[in-house]
């Protein structure tokens, strides 16, 4: 009889336990921070449009930029992250913003093209880490300003692009380091400046969208194939951007994210899509936390997952198994554009300089620890 009566009570209870009312989120939950943004020491001298490359022993090379008066650097300096100080290294033989770095299969890094007070520029020169010292090479066959590089699995830097001054560029080019010379190779559907080239795991190369004057902001993409040295159409972004940035991920995708859609190069983009080889298509993915432009390309970490920093005052990380971005803890002083950044073998990232919404640059320096 106590069995027949305590099972009822039981059931009662249990029901009243499930239509109690449940706790209800009130919107989404706030996004804990990934890794930590902080400052760093200041560089000898603010830089904006310069370059930053990592050398033979890890140390960095910062090259040319624009200075907080206007005028076009030749100078260098050499960021030591072991010491965190900068030095001042060897001048270049030409003053030069807006330009390309590489770094070559010798160790060397090749700088090439770019802006000086007089326009924009042909020239190359390469700095030996060993002596300290630029030396000439040869001249690329179009002067580029706001041109894009990247290294082929040879050790070929492939130049892309930008403008000479008068019109964008559909040509490409790429160096050899055993001639110091420049060789044409074939032309791109579509003149652009302001676009991206990513190496793919395949060893062909991605270029992604980019502007000129006849065909404004561009939402088509092709695929450089060294093998032949030639360009072909792949499939259109779902959104026209210039000033964005690409990230080849450990899944083969790409990541392109951020940019401007407008001429005057205002309205920043908070959008982001994925590239995928297999298929040869864009995929919309999730939109970063800040609309950002003229930022460096993105950063994949030792977790795998991407820093997208520069184009915006925070800084934010995007996971490839939720397609989401989550914020850094930290922030630059300001938004920043045109900086330059590296990444060192423990993951940390370090961003140089870039100018201000006024368009003054500055010396300042960040370090992005995971």
């Amino acid at each position: 009889m106590r069995l027949r009566t305590f099972m009822p009570l039981l059931l009662l209870a249990l029901l009243a336990c499930h239509a109690a009312p449940q706790n209800k989120s009130h919107g989404p939950r706030p996004q804990l921070p990934v890794g930590k943004l902080a400052p760093g020491p200041d560089m000898t001298v603010a830089r904006g449009g310069h370059t930053a490359s990592v050398l033979q022993d890890f140390r960095i090379l910062i090259a040319g930029g624009k200075d907080a008066h206007g005028k076009v650097l030749a100078s260098t300096e050499i960021y030591d992250p072991n010491k965190q100080t900068f030095t001042p290294a060897g001048k270049m033989n030409t003053p030069r913003q807006g330009h390309i770095a590489a770094v070559l299969s010798d160790s060397k890094i090749l700088i090439a093209g770019g802006a000086s007070p007089a326009g924009a520029l042909a020239s190359s020169e390469d700095y030996d880490y060993e002596t300290g010292k630029f030396t000439p090479r040869g001249n690329m066959h179009a002067r580029r300003v706001g041109a894009a590089v990247t290294v082929l699995r040879d050790g070929s830097p492939l130049v892309t692009g930008g403008t000479d001054g008068v019109q964008s560029l559909d040509s490409a080019e790429t160096y050899s380091v055993l001639t110091g010379k420049w060789s044409p190779v074939g032309k791109m559907s579509s003149a652009r400046v302001e676009h991206t080239s990513t190496l793919l795991a395949d060893g062909r190369v991605l270029i992604t969208g980019g502007a000129n004057p006849k065909q404004g902001i561009l939402a088509t993409a092709e695929i450089f194939d060294p093998k032949t040295n030639q360009f072909t159409r792949t499939g259109d972004m779902h959104q026209a951007r210039f000033e964005h940035a690409a990230v080849l991920l450990p899944n083969g995708k790409v990541l392109i994210a951020g940019g401007t859609s407008r001429p005057d190069g205002t309205g920043a983009l908070n959008s982001a899509e994925l590239y995928d080889p297999a298929t040869e298509t864009f995929t919309v993915t999730g939109n970063l936390n800040e609309a950002r432009n003229k930022l460096p390309d993105g950063y994949v970490l030792l977790d795998n997952r991407a820093l997208m920093l520069g184009g915006a005052v925070s800084a934010e990380i995007f996971d490839p198994r939720s397609a989401a971005f989550r914020p850094v803890d930290g922030a630059l002083d300001t938004a920043r554009y045109n900086s330059a950044a590296t990444q060192l073998m423990d993951g940390s990232v370090r961003i140089f300089g870039g100018y201000d919404a006024s368009g003054v640059s500055t010396a300042k320096s960040w370090i992005y620890q995971p």
